[in-house]
C-alpha cells in the first residue's frame, strides 16, 4: 500500500478519500462505434446523474464493496468553478483531478499558458510522467478526455503519441465540457478517463491561488 501511494506521488497524483487498490484482472467493458459529440456548456448544464441520498450525497467509500467500481456509485462532476471540482459525492477538489476507474485523484498540475507571439501552448516542464497512472491501470480506459483549463490548447506531440501508444483515444478539449463528456460517456457504461486541469493556478493542498 505504501508504494502505491508513494508511486501515485511521485506523478503528482493523490487518490481522494481512500487508499490505491489493486484493480487488475478486471475485464474491458465493450466500445461502441461512436460517441457523442462534444457538449457545449455555454448551453446547457453538465449531464449527470445525481448520487445523492435521500439525505443528501451518499459518500461513494461509505457502502459495503468500496473496491468493487461496479458496487460503487457512479462518480461524476456536478459543476466546475473557479474553487475546482465540485462531485457528485459532494467532494469539492482544488486543482487538477484524473477520474479513473470509477476513483478520483488529485492531479497537481496546472493549465498551460498561451504564448503571445505564437498562440501555441506552453507545456513547459510537461513529460509523460503525469500520464503514467494510464500506463500502470488494468483495465486501461479506451477514451482519454484531457481538460486544459477554459480553453482548448493541444499539448505537445510526445504527449499525443504517448497515450496513443497505450492503445487509448485522446480528446482534448476545455476542462467544462471535458466534465461534460466525461460524466455522459461514464453514464452510458464506456471505459472512459478524464485527466483534468482546473480554471486557474491553484495549489491543491490549500485551495487557494499560486
Amino acid at each position: 500500500m505504501q508504494r502505491s501511494s508513494l508511486r501515485l506521488a511521485r506523478h503528482g497524483l493523490r487518490q481522494i478519500g481512500t487508499s490505491a487498490s489493486n484493480i487488475a484482472g478486471q475485464s474491458l467493458l465493450p466500445a461502441t462505434t461512436t460517441y457523442p459529440p462534444q457538449l457545449s456548456s455555454r448551453t446547457r448544464p453538465f449531464h449527470s446523474s445525481s448520487a445523492r441520498s435521500s439525505s443528501g450525497f451518499q459518500n461513494i467509500f461509505d457502502i459495503d464493496a468500496p473496491n468493487d467500481p461496479l458496487a460503487r456509485p457512479r462518480l461524476a462532476v456536478q459543476k466546475l468553478t473557479d474553487e475546482g471540482f465540485h462531485l457528485t459525492d459532494g467532494l469539492i477538489v482544488p486543482g487538477g483531478v484524473v477520474f479513473l476507474d470509477n476513483r478520483a485523484f488529485l492531479w497537481d498540475v496546472d493549465p498551460p499558458g498561451l504564448d503571445a507571439a505564437t498562440g501555441k501552448g506552453k507545456w513547459d516542464g510537461w513529460s509523460k510522467e503525469r500520464f503514467k497512472i494510464f500506463e500502470t491501470v488494468v483495465p486501461r480506459p479506451e477514451i482519454l478526455l484531457l481538460g486544459t483549463g477554459r480553453t482548448v490548447i493541444p499539448p505537445p506531440a510526445f504527449i499525443r503519441e504517448y497515450i496513443s501508444s497505450l492503445g487509448i483515444q485522446l480528446d482534448i478539449m476545455d476542462s467544462r465540457n471535458a466534465c461534460s463528456t466525461f460524466n455522459l460517456l461514464s453514464e452510458e457504461g464506456r471505459t472512459v478517463g478524464a485527466a483534468l486541469m482546473p480554471l486557474k493556478h491553484i495549489n491543491p493542498r490549500t485551495g487557494y491561488a499560486r
